[in-house]
């Protein structure tokens, strides 16, 4: 009888230290959504601005460089930034010193190592895990017809748009092996088509040498995946998906935003933006998951803040959201998503002011997070850590 009075006294503790431990594992789970990794940058290497072919060559306009260019690519610490006035590809260390030039140099220095090859006028540019160069390479009017295409003002991030319809300037992706020989010219059919690229907004490097380009093509938005030998793999479009987007009839109307590829090539997050059909008022956004092997699409999140965007996919599965702190100004917040998009913890980005001398942000395929700014007449590469 007393063995059972303290077994029942014993079970009615227990019940007690049930709740308060749910209560704890709940909070913390509430608490990783809040949990901010403050990121700092630090200089990994800067190019100096100048007229010398060993400089980045830029033009200086009421003493301000232009034909900067908003991101370069960096790769087994190399820096591979494209020199838009002469049309060349420069290769620098970290300490700014010239290692070689991809093009047609007008200038000649015999210490000065280059690869000749026709570039045209050059726009983006990536480097893979192998070291090969994408060069987005855009070609005259003359050699391909070009399509003019309206502007989506839902799309830009900037809120900057033009009323008018802007003229794609056609283009292909030039890829250079390792060894400074040109290996493939890429259209958006593939190695040996004929299609050249429209519009390109991002080209990027994955892993096993894949090649990512979302850009336009009959007039919608697309993701195109190239193998290691150039050919077209996979081509992700807005009507892949809108069989599982609900627009509720023609109340709203939807937006592609973005096709970003996990670094394998295995599976796309699509990110798409819904307005009201009648007023233009945003609603919300929606991520989705398309594994391209099986064809399966997968709602992954939804977003009901328009500042907030789907920015990249790592290669453990994770996902960012950019959020843009308007409080705070000289920061963003990286908002970061399990693969269920569970948020799970935060990373801030603190720019240094003035925030106005800071470009582009953007990663690379191992998941590095780079910066740029230009100051004291050299452009200056920062990583965040």
């Amino acid at each position: 009888m007393q063995n059972s009075f303290f077994s029942e006294l014993q079970t009615r503790k227990s019940a007690k230290y049930i709740p308060l431990f749910l209560f704890f594992l709940i909070l913390l789970g509430t608490c990783s959504k809040f949990r901010v990794d403050d990121y700092n940058p630090y200089l990994y290497g800067r190019v100096k601005l100048g007229k010398d072919l060993k400089e980045l060559q830029v033009s200086i306009v009421n003493r301000v460089p232009t034909n900067v260019p908003n991101q370069v690519a960096v790769a087994s610490g190399v820096i591979y930034v494209p020199d838009f006035e002469q049309s060349l590809i420069k290769a620098f260390n970290s300490d700014g010193d010239l290692k070689f030039v991809i093009g047609n140099s007008k200038e000649k220095q015999d210490k000065v190592k280059t690869y000749n090859i026709k570039l045209g006028r050059i726009g983006l540019v990536t480097v893979s895990d192998g070291d090969d160069i994408f060069v987005q390479s855009r070609i005259t009017k003359e050699d391909a017809k070009s399509d003019k295409v309206a502007e989506n003002i839902y799309t830009k991030k900037s809120g900057e748009f033009q009323t008018e319809a802007a003229e794609a300037v056609p283009s292909v992706i030039l890829k250079i092996n390792d060894s400074g020989k040109l290996s493939q010219t890429i259209y958006a059919d593939g190695v040996g088509g004929s299609t050249p690229f429209g519009y390109v907004e991002r080209m990027e490097a994955g892993n096993n040498d894949l090649l990512f380009v979302f850009h336009r093509q009959n007039g919608g938005m697309k993701l195109s995946i190239f193998d290691e030998s150039g050919k077209l793999k996979n081509k992700v479009e807005g009507s892949d998906f809108k069989d599982s987007l609900n627009t509720q009839g023609d109340s709203y109307t939807w937006y592609v935003d973005s096709f970003i590829s996990h670094p394998d090539g295995d599976y796309v997050l699509g990110s798409f933006s819904f307005y009201e059909t009648k007023s233009g008022r945003f609603k919300n956004r929606k991520i989705l998951r398309y594994d391209l092997k099986d064809k399966r699409i997968t709602p992954i999140k939804e977003i009901q803040d328009p500042s907030e965007t789907l920015y990249w996919v790592l290669n453990n599965d994770n996902f960012f959201i950019w959020e843009t702190e308007v409080e705070e100004g000289n920061s963003i917040r990286l908002q970061v998503h399990d693969e269920d998009g569970n948020h799970v913890n935060n990373i801030r980005l603190n720019y240094p002011p003035p925030r106005g001398l800071w470009r582009e942000t953007w990663m690379d395929t191992n998941d590095e997070i780079y910066s740029m700014k230009i100051r004291s007449g050299y452009l200056e590469i920062h990583k965040w850590k």
